[in-house]
């Protein structure tokens, strides 16, 4: 069983870091910084995104919410990302809503900003393709992962994609919370965390998990995380 202690990266934006510095510098001006609340609405939907927002520390979730009530997360955006992608094809509205699941730090780009980037050959531009492409793939293959895969297969693959966009193997979250964004009862979630805590994958206790053995708990998991990690990897490096 491997008791490493948790790994963690810097907080930054990783699109942003991987402008050329003239490009970064170029941009600063236009970014504003902002905290981010844990569970802030930062898009509502059915409403207007005047702008889009870098993740650099913290988790944002992209929930879908049915007529009667029920949600179920459809995508995160942590550090490697930016929300309101769909301002990049100037639909400035989004069906969905963005909610801070993990507190932390962003900042904002103006719509108006961004339509400026996106008009000139600008390296942002290109980043922002190819973000847009993983994050498609992210949420198509999470599709077929909730068609056929267990929960204790998805809990696991959520677990994972989670420590990858904030870097750190702790995560704040609780119980009911995990539920919603997997679509089901706050008992099967103590149901599979129970056996993957016994065998030493992970350590649950109130309002927090911490993955202590990603390797096994990727093998717990199901095909779909290597998939959309591969991608991210693959597209973004």
């Amino acid at each position: 069983m491997s008791t490493s202690a948790p790994h963690s990266r810097a907080p930054e934006n990783q699109l942003l870091r991987s402008l050329y510095p003239a490009e970064l510098d170029r941009l600063r001006k236009l970014l504003q910084p902002v905290e981010l609340e844990q569970h802030a609405v930062v898009f509502e939907a059915g409403q207007a995104m005047p702008h889009v927002l870098f993740v650099d520390e913290g988790m944002i979730s992209v929930v879908s919410t049915m007529e009667n009530g029920a949600r179920i997360e459809v995508g995160t955006i942590g550090n490697e990302g930016v929300a309101g992608l769909g301002a990049i094809l100037g639909v400035l509205s989004t069906p969905y809503r963005y909610t801070v699941q993990v507190a932390g730090r962003g900042r904002r780009l103006s719509a108006e900003a961004l339509f400026a980037e996106l008009r000139g050959d600008r390296q942002l531009a290109r980043v922002l393709y190819r973000y847009s492409a993983a994050f498609v793939t992210q949420v198509m293959q999470g599709v077929a992962c909730n068609g056929l895969h267990s929960v204790e297969q998805r809990c696991c693959r959520w677990l994972l994609t989670t420590q990858d966009r904030l870097g750190s193997q702790v995560i704040n979250i609780t119980h009911d919370f995990l539920a919603q964004m997997l679509g089901v009862r706050r008992a099967s979630v103590t149901e599979v965390l129970r056996p993957l805590q016994t065998e030493g994958l992970i350590r649950a206790r109130r309002g927090q998990v911490t993955i202590l053995d990603p390797k096994r708990l990727a093998l717990s998991s199901c095909e779909c995380y290597r998939v959309i990690r591969n991608e991210y990897e693959r597209l973004l490096g």
